[in-house]
């Protein structure tokens, strides 16, 4: 299948590992220009020289999403480097696990900034220049928490489901410029977050980490846990001109795991 992304320029947050790396590699194996973001500079670094050595069009900018002032040095970047920026990804870890009543301001404040405000700002810094070629995608990954919240993810529910809302809102301002916006919301993908979730489990019900992985598999129809791969290959499909008439969605990718339709 030609997805006709080749020499597409794309920007993806969160790109050093789990489901942004793989959505890198992905993209990267279809002639995609990426260019990479991500608070590890170091890991950045050895992936920029593995895939310039591999001869992929690759760049990267260390910084955390939650800064107010990041989006503007990644643009400022991608378009001194290629001229141009075809595609967002936005992707960034989730908040911590908790009740509403274990949260404080900090905790709102910090998901807010790291989970919304990020979103916001990189979309509204590439639509110009999606405006301009007449050709744009942006893709939030949240979780399926957006569509089923749970008490002890308050913070996810709660802003996750804010970027589904701001989405379906820009979608419709967007889609006569043939830019389309949607979410994916996976459900367990096995990710170093996914494990950190499971270990902080652990803890607050004195259970073993084999047992509760194995309870939350079978939760899940397809009795298993998404890999990162799976994730990418849906987004590479909603960025591709197959994906074209798709828009303003959220898009849940769990193995049937949410009950709701």
């Amino acid at each position: 299948m030609n997805l006709e992304l080749k020499d597409k320029v794309a920007i993806v947050t969160g790109a050093s590992k789990g489901m942004g790396l793989a959505i890198c590699e992905t993209m990267l194996n279809e002639g995609v220009k990426v260019m990479m973001v991500s608070r590890n500079e170091k890991l950045l670094k050895e992936l920029k020289e593995k895939y310039t050595d591999q001869k992929f069009h690759v760049d990267f900018c260390a910084g955390d999403v939650s800064s107010p002032d990041l989006h503007e040095t990644v643009i400022e970047r991608t378009m001194s480097r290629w001229g141009s920026i075809h595609i967002l990804i936005n992707n960034a870890g989730g908040p911590p696990m908790g009740s509403f009543l274990e949260q404080n301001d900090s905790s709102w404040d910090g998901a807010f900034q790291t989970n919304l405000m990020s979103v916001i700002r990189f979309s509204k810094a590439v639509t110009p220049h999606m405006k301009k070629n007449k050709w744009g995608r942006i893709v939030s990954i949240t979780s399926s928490l957006a569509i089923e919240p749970s008490p002890v993810m308050v913070l996810s529910s709660t802003i996750r489901a804010g970027v589904s809302s701001f989405t379906k809102a820009i979608s419709t301002e967007l889609a006569a410029d043939n830019i389309t916006v949607n979410v994916i919301c996976p459900g367990g993908v096995l990710t170093e977050r996914l494990k950190s979730l499971i270990e902080d489990r652990t803890i607050r019900e004195n259970r073993s980490y084999e047992e509760i992985l194995n309870e939350s598999q079978a939760s899940i129809p397809a009795n298993r846990f998404a890999s990162s791969k799976e994730i990418a290959d849906t987004i590479l499909f909603l960025t591709s001109e197959n994906g074209s008439y798709i828009t303003g969605v959220s898009l849940a990718v769990d193995g049937g795991l949410l009950r709701s339709y």
